[in-house]
Order: C-alpha cells, then sequence, then structure tokens
C-alpha cells in the first residue's frame, strides 16, 4: 500500500511516498499467494546490458542493467595511504562507497545503513580479486551509485565492478561473477525481484517460517526460507563470496549454489563479449588517432620544408591572403 510519511533527511524535508508491500504477517500472505510461482527454475541470468568507459573523466568506469536493477561503477587509479593514517600493511587497501540517488528509493531513513552494509559486503568480495600485492602502502577507491533497484543489488553491483576493475588497468586474478537465489516456502526463486527480496527480509521470522496454521508438528510446520549471493571466480573454481542469511537444509543450499554457479558462467561470457567488444573500439579509435598524428605530423613536414626553400620572409607573404573588401 502507499502512504505519506514525514522524513527528515539531508536530501529530502518533507513528505515522501513509502511503498511499504507488507506491513503484517497477513499482508504477507496474500502477497505471497497473489505471486506467480514458478513452475519449473529457469537457471538463466535476466537481460543484462553492461558498458566499459562511459565516462571519460576517470580512468576507470561501466554502467550495468540486469532487469529493472540498474547501477554505475567507478574505479580511481590507486593513491598513497593518507600519512595520519600510514600503518605498514602487506598488501593495498580496497575502499568501497556505495551511494543511492535520491530518486532510487522511497525509504531514505534506512538509505545510510544499507549503504554502509552493501559498501561492506562489496570490499569482502573483491578483496580475493583484486592483486593487491601490486600496490603496497595505497589505496584503491570504488564508488557505486545505485539508480533503480530490483533486487540482486549486491551481486549487480560485484559484476559492473569488476567490469570497471578491467577498465581502470587494475590487476586481477580472475573476472568475478555474482547472482542471487532465494527460496520462500519451499518456492525456489533464481534472480529474486525487490518485492520477493522485501518479503524475505521482513518476514523471515516468526510466522514466515510456519506453514499451514492447522499444523501440529513442528517439523512440518517449519518450512525453508533463504537467500544466498554468491560470487565466483571460474578460472580458479573458488568463491569471492558466499553470503547465506536464513534457514537453508544441506541439501538445498547445495542446489541454490549450483543455480547461482551456472548463472555465474553464463554472465562471465557475457562479460568477456563486452571486453573483448572494448578492446576492439579501443584499438580503433587508437588507430585513429595515430592516423589523425600522422597526417599532422606530414603536414608540418610540407610547412617546414617550404619554410626552408622559401625563406621566412617569402613563406610569410606567400600565405597572406588580401581582404577582397579592403581592395575595393
Amino acid at each position: 500500500m502507499l502512504r505519506i510519511t514525514q522524513t527528515k533527511n539531508t536530501l529530502l524535508d518533507g513528505a515522501t511516498i513509502a511503498d511499504q508491500l507488507y506491513t503484517t504477517p497477513k499482508d504477507c500472505e496474500d502477497f505471497f499467494e497473489s505471486i506467480e510461482k514458478p513452475t519449473q527454475v529457469v537457471v538463466a541470468p535476466r537481460s543484462t546490458f553492461i558498458r566499459a568507459g562511459v565516462l571519460t573523466t576517470v580512468r576507470g568506469s561501466a554502467y550495468m542493467e540486469y532487469g529493472n536493477t540498474k547501477l554505475m561503477a567507478i574505479v580511481a587509479p590507486p593513491r598513497e595511504l593518507v600519512r595520519s593514517s600510514v600503518r605498514r600493511v602487506n598488501m593495498g587497501v580496497i575502499n568501497c562507497y556505495v551511494n543511492f540517488a535520491a530518486f532510487a528509493t522511497g525509504d531514505l531513513e534506512s538509505v545510510p545503513e544499507r549503504e554502509k552494509h552493501l559498501g561492506s559486503m562489496l570490499t569482502k568480495a573483491l578483496e580475493p580479486l583484486v592483486c593487491r600485492n601490486e600496490f603496497l602502502n595505497f589505496q584503491l577507491d570504488i564508488r557505486v551509485l545505485i539508480m533503480d533497484d530490483d533486487g540482486c543489488l549486491l551481486s549487480t553491483a560485484i559484476n559492473c565492478c569488476g567490469v570497471a576493475l578491467i577498465e581502470c588497468g587494475i590487476s586481477t586474478y580472475d573476472l568475478i561473477t555474482a547472482s542471487t537465489a532465494c527460496i520462500y516456502r519451499g518456492c525456489p526463486f533464481v534472480n529474486p525481484s525487490a518485492k520477493i527480496e522485501e518479503l524475505f527480509w521482513q518476514h523471515r521470522g516468526g510466522n514466515a517460517l510456519l506453514g499451514s496454521s492447522g499444523s501440529t508438528n513442528k517439523d512440518e510446520s517449519v518450512q525453508e526460507h533463504g537467500l544466498l549471493i554468491n560470487a565466483s571466480m571460474d578460472n580458479f573454481e573458488q568463491l569471492a563470496q558466499c553470503q547465506q542469511c536464513g534457514y537453508l537444509k544441506p541439501e538445498t543450499y547445495v542446489r541454490l549454489l549450483d543455480y547461482t554457479l551456472e548463472i555465474n558462467k553464463s554472465l562471465r561470457q557475457l562479460i568477456r563479449r563486452v571486453l573483448s567488444e572494448r578492446v576492439k573500439e579501443q584499438h580503433i579509435l587508437d588507430m585513429r588517432e595515430r592516423e589523425e598524428e600522422r597526417l599532422e605530423d606530414e603536414r608540418l613536414a610540407i610547412i617546414i620544408e617550404r619554410l626552408k626553400q622559401q625563406g621566412l620572409h617569402e613563406f610569410i607573404q606567400s600565405n597572406i591572403k588580401e581582404d577582397p573588401y579592403a581592395k575595393k
């Protein structure tokens, strides 16, 4: 339901529309019954768009749309640690900052906490990816701007940051890809939307665990409910990040993990193709610039040769054009 709430925030002071779909367990039940349950699990990524080098003012940037989730990542070259906080470290430091655009969410009160949590999870996922031993006592700042959130937010940010790191020229051990899967009341959801994730986060305890109200057996009434975010590096067959929340049986956990790994492989092929096209595009631009520089050098060589043959005064006079209006 839509309702008007008074919000005090540095970005907005006044009334905002808060879209709270489920405020009571009864609302949770009604929504879960109204959504379309998947008859079979389609292990495939959403419609995806990735673009590297979207900003010319920074060295590494990337933009990604994963369904209706839209965000942009910016990577600055490593810089030396601030002298006031310098401590001898054996590896470089990665700092990830996540920010929501003012129009990206209606619940502004929870934005600072979500930004802090996403930044922490993103840092943990990227630390095993980057060759931090190559920039000792340096720090790498990665910034993510979220423009629209329709679920799979952390996994999309990991994918986008992986592309931005390579665009910036930062050494990495492998390509990183991430995806999300969850299960609620025995129904698995691959690439869950924001509504499904909100359903899980707000009601993952209490009545959300219970099955039918008439069930008296405690073992029968408890239902699986869990969310799994998995970031993997296929070449090394390693998991860079695996975050699991909720109650999952071991066999269900393995099943969701297989789903995410399969999606990660598909996303890896897509990212490799995007980066290959980016390299070809950059090569064409470099060749064009070299051709323009060659033509400019030839023009300057012709001018210098004429200057040597004619002399400075004659060369200047030959290049002066009379004003036809002044002649009249």
